[in-house]
C-alpha cells in the first residue's frame, strides 16, 4: 500500500526546493551572442547574393567582350583588305597616268640596249632631292609645277656577255633625254647556262613629264637635260681652273 506524506507546516516554514536561477549578466551575454550570430548569418547571405550578382555581371561582360572581339577582328580584316585594294588602285592609277610617258621612256631605252645585253630590272624611286608641294600654294602654281619634268631615281640591273657591251650601253645612255648621271655600281662575273656573263647594276636620274604627252613633253625633258648638261660642264670647267 502506497505511503502518502502530507506537510502540514506553514508555507513560510517549508523547505524550498532547489531551482534553476539565471544570472542577468549571463543572460545579456547570451542574447548578444545570438544577435551577433544572426547578424553574421545575415551578412553572409547578403555577401553571397552580392557575389552571385557580380559573377553574373562578369559572365555577361565576358560574353559581350567575346562578341566585340569577333567584331573587331572582322573590322581589322576589312580594313586590311581596304588598304590592299587602295594600294592596288593607286598603283593602277599611277601606271595609267604615266602610261604614255613610260611608252616613250621604254622605246628610248630599247633603242639604246646593245646586242648581247639584257636588262632584268628597271626600278623607279622618288628622288631624295624632290621638292614636296606646299599646302599653301594655289592651284595655278601647282599646275605649273606638275607640268615641269619630274626627277626620279632609277636602278637598272642586267647581264652581258662582254664588258664591251656594257660600255656601249653606258655610252648610249649618255645621249638619252630621260636617263642622266648613270653610274656603274658594280660588275660581277657569273655563269648563266654554262656561259660566262657579267652582271651589273646602274643607278642614276630619270626625267619625264607625267602630265604631258607628245612633243611638248619630249621638248621639256630635252630642255631640262640640256640644262643639267650645261651645269655639269660649267662645274667641271670651274674645277679644272682651280
Amino acid at each position: 500500500m502506497a505511503k502518502i506524506e502530507i506537510n502540514l507546516l506553514p508555507r513560510e516554514l517549508r523547505k524550498r526546493r532547489p531551482g534553476i536561477s539565471f544570472d542577468k549578466s549571463l543572460t545579456l551575454v547570451a542574447g548578444l551572442a545570438v544577435v551577433l550570430v544572426v547578424a553574421f548569418v545575415g551578412i553572409n547571405v547578403f555577401q553571397s547574393m552580392k557575389l552571385r550578382a557580380l559573377n553574373d555581371d562578369i559572365a555577361e561582360a565576358q560574353r559581350r567582350a567575346e562578341e566585340l572581339r569577333k567584331n573587331i577582328e572582322l573590322v581589322d580584316a576589312l580594313t586590311d583588305v581596304k588598304d590592299k585594294v587602295l594600294q592596288r588602285m593607286s598603283a593602277i592609277e599611277a601606271l595609267d597616268r604615266n602610261r604614255a610617258v613610260w611608252v616613250r621612256v621604254l622605246e628610248d631605252l630599247t633603242r639604246r640596249v646593245p646586242d648581247y645585253l639584257w636588262l632584268s630590272l628597271l626600278e623607279e624611286k622618288e628622288s631624295p632631292s624632290a621638292a614636296v608641294p606646299d599646302s599653301g600654294v594655289d592651284s595655278t602654281t601647282l599646275l605649273s609645277q606638275s607640268s615641269s619634268p619630274a626627277q626620279k631615281r632609277v636602278t637598272m640591273e642586267g647581264y652581258s656577255y662582254s664588258l664591251n657591251g656594257l660600255a656601249s650601253f653606258l655610252i648610249e645612255l649618255i645621249g638619252s633625254p630621260y636617263f642622266k648621271n648613270m653610274e656603274l655600281q658594280y660588275v660581277k662575273r657569273a655563269e648563266m647556262e654554262e656561259r660566262k656573263t657579267f652582271t651589273f647594276q646602274l643607278v642614276g636620274d630619270l626625267y619625264y613629264v607625267p602630265d604631258f604627252e607628245g612633243l611638248d613633253a619630249d621638248t621639256a625633258v630635252h630642255e631640262l637635260a640640256s640644262t643639267h648638261e650645261t651645269r655639269d660642264t660649267e662645274m667641271n670647267l670651274a674645277a679644272g681652273r682651280e
